[in-house]
């Protein structure tokens, strides 16, 4: 039998040790009651066929013998028994004596089986509970770890509260002394300083000061001499001390020699004078005017377009006005700027690399492709190209010297993988979802920490939730950095990472991560609420970050958002209302961003100057062409690159940021639609993916511009 010191050692308070008496109590009254009627019943009882319960929850085999009839002693001897269960535990506090026993009752009549009842059970842990069975079935174990109840029902433990009816409040107790006072808080912030005061009345005017002296300055010829070999001028200045209007030698207070050069030539020349009155034309003054050629004129780059005339006023023109109109042009001169637009290889021979994937580092541009052998990464560099790594590879970043993409293992499962141009090898960096796809990407290296979304299990969707992971390149050590916010569009911005995520609630908004205290936050609900406004194609102009977002009153339109104060607003709506221009492709060149969008007819090219906050429509080929609208966009030589379709089918097109002049820039298939993609600038050209339709979807390239000047 515990004592109730070893049970206070083992953690029992003091309400449990008293219940634990009672239970003990109870048992033995339990015990004596057997006992008594064991002895006193003589006869079997009238249901014979019955088990009756035990108090502890298990059956006994039924009472034979029992008589039909009971005597007053058997009686009383129940109704003591029924007493002594009845009497509080509180009576084990009073005393321990026992009294003398009294004489046995005649036996009473054996009552009706009771149902089967519950007993309460003590286990260390959940660890330590039995199979929940039909041997346990409505029992109740205790669960001492967690202080708590747990019952079997139906084959399966399930929590139950048994806490009772609160107490009452206990008393106050005495009050404690009073705590040590705590050191001295540091000093706040210096208020803003307050609002000027009234101006004072104006003072009395001073006495009238004494009259001031006149400062002197004379000239006069310096001969040929020590202080100028070849002649010049001297310059005395000084103050008229006496007031005589001369300068004396004693009033000198500088002396300055300018002296005539070897030769004594001439002083530099004055100022121009001002411009005369302009004169008036005359019919046979010669007008010119310049402007950027159209782009039928089939300029692939840029084209200027040199227009002359006579001022004249022939055919229908305004004589001597100063200005060459249509009707005054003689000669037209066409000045080409034009680029090489050249496949580079076809590295598939008869069929279709699919070019992609385009990274560089140094000197040496990366991409994948597929020569119809074998896939993998494939380097140029000084014109040669070669297969420097056979294998599955998606989603190529460069991290410093190394790539870093997504490949497959053995089991086709997609996995992270990090590739070594200097001895060619490439590895798994970790086991993210051990026989699963955890599907990385995004890798965007701050630092030498790379950061990527990937997921470690399929969850109860069978899709699984993505995490934010790092990769350590010193180390090679991979974390989760924050788990199921779906991190997308991961931009670094200084030493920050900012991205679109939501948690597993679907609220969506933009994130950011602070590598100076490793921590990861909503950094603003743009759609405050339960909905979100799903911040994507994140791009930074300067402190600025600009995306498309929904704020949930004007649809998904271009928002911005400055890291250096964490203000937000609304860039562009063009298109007012809460449909949204869907905008995307969002592209920076320098205060400009481009990016396609629809203000609700077509997708096309749009552009927003980022000093007056305007934008505006660049191109219109959808409203012909009938297909999707301008994409791909990429800044390569000051002017912006892009696959759009005219209506004979998509290739590569053109505009420059000065005038917002749109031209072909190369018609590669022209018996049908070469779609250039995947643009990369590189090495002085613009690598891209194209078809020509003879050799298949292979690796071109624009370079190497010359000028051409022709009349026309």
């Amino acid at each position: 039998m515990w004592t109730d010191e070893q049970l206070t050692e083992q953690g029992w308070s003091v309400e449990q040790i008293a219940t634990y008496r009672t239970e003990e109590a109870t048992q033995a009254v339990t015990a004596a009651a057997d006992r008594v009627i064991s002895e006193t019943i003589n006869l079997e009882p009238a249901h014979s066929d019955k088990i009756l319960p035990a108090l502890d929850g298990r059956s006994k085999a039924p009472m034979k013998g029992a008589p039909q009839m009971l005597t007053q002693s058997s009686i009383s001897a129940i109704l003591l028994v029924a007493m002594l269960v009845l009497v509080p535990f509180s009576l084990y506090s009073i005393s321990n004596a026992e009294g003398t026993q009294g004489p046995s009752g005649e036996s009473g009549i054996a009552g009706i089986n009771g149902s089967d009842g519950s007993s309460f059970h003590l286990v260390s842990s959940t660890d330590a509970l039995p199979v929940c069975d039909a041997a346990v079935n409505n029992q109740i174990f205790f669960i001492a770890v967690d202080a708590a109840f747990q019952v079997c029902q139906n084959s399966i433990w399930t929590p139950i509260d048994l806490t009772g009816q609160s107490g009452l409040n206990g008393t106050n107790g005495a009050d404690g002394t009073d705590g040590l006072n705590g050191s001295d808080g540091t000093e706040g912030n210096d208020g803003a300083d307050g609002t000027d005061g009234l101006n004072g009345a104006d003072g009395e005017n001073g006495a009238d000061g004494s009259t001031g002296l006149t400062s002197l300055i004379i000239t006069r010829n310096e001969p040929n001499g020590l202080n100028c070999p070849n002649g010049g001028t001297i310059v005395e200045t000084g103050v008229d001390d006496n007031r005589d209007n001369a300068l004396s030698n004693n009033e000198v207070d500088s002396i300055v020699f300018v002296c005539k050069g070897e030769s004594g030539q001439d002083g530099a020349d004055g100022a121009d004078g001002a411009d005369g009155t302009n004169g008036s034309s005359t019919g046979t003054m010669m007008a010119a005017r310049l402007s950027a050629a159209p782009a039928s004129m089939g300029c692939n780059g840029t084209g200027e377009l040199l227009e002359q005339g006579m001022d004249d006023g022939r055919n229908g023109g305004i004589a001597q006005n100063g200005i060459l109109e249509s009707s005054e042009i003689l000669f037209r001169t066409l000045i080409c700027t034009l680029f090489d637009v050249k496949m580079v290889e076809d590295i598939n021979n008869g069929s279709s690399s699919n070019p992609t994937n385009f990274v560089s580092i140094n000197s040496t541009m990366y991409f994948t492709a597929n020569n119809g052998t074998a896939s993998g990464i494939w380097a140029y560099e000084n014109g040669n190209i070669s297969l420097v790594y056979s294998g599955s590879v998606l989603n190529i970043r460069a991290i410093g010297s190394q790539l870093m993409f997504s490949g497959q293992d053995q089991g086709l499962n997609v996995k992270p993988y990090v590739y070594e141009p200097s001895n060619g090898t490439a590895w798994q960096i970790t086991e993210i979802f051990p026989g699963g796809s955890s599907y990385p990407g995004e890798f965007t290296l701050i630092g030498t920490t790379v950061f990527f979304s990937a997921r470690d299990s399929t969850g109860s969707t069978g899709i699984g939730l993505f995490d934010l992971w790092a990769y350590e390149t010193l180390n090679y050590s991979v974390w989760k950095v924050e788990a199921d916010i779906q991190p997308t569009s991961l931009l670094a911005v200084s030493s920050d990472l900012y991205f679109s995520a939501g948690l597993n609630t679907g609220n969506t908004e933009l994130w950011k991560h602070e590598t100076s205290t490793n921590t990861t936050f909503m950094i603003k609900d743009i759609n405050t609420g339960i909905l979100s406004s799903s911040p994507e194609n994140l791009v930074l102009m300067g402190t600025t970050v600009y995306m498309s977002a929904n704020d949930g009153s004007v649809g998904s339109e271009l928002y911005a958002y400055d890291v250096t104060n964490n203000s937000t607003w609304l860039a562009a709506d063009i298109r007012p209302g809460v449909a949204g221009s869907m905008l995307s492709d969002l592209t920076v060149m320098g205060t400009r961003l481009y990016m396609q969008a629809t203000s609700g007819t077509h997708f096309e090219l749009w552009a927003y100057e980022s000093t007056n906050n305007s934008f505006w429509q660049v191109t219109n080929f959808q409203s012909t062409s009938g297909t999707g609208g301008p994409s791909g966009f990429t800044v390569f030589d000051g002017k912006l690159y892009f696959k759009a379709d005219d209506g004979n089918g998509a290739e590569l097109w053109a505009t420059s940021p000065t005038n917002d002049s749109v031209w072909l820039a190369q018609e590669i298939n022209p018996a049908g639609a070469s779609s250039p993609s995947n643009f990369y600038a590189f090495g002085g050209a613009l690598f891209f993916a194209a078809d020509d339709g003879t050799n298949g979807r292979e690796l071109w390239s624009l370079g190497a511009f010359s000028q051409n000047i022709s009349f026309v």
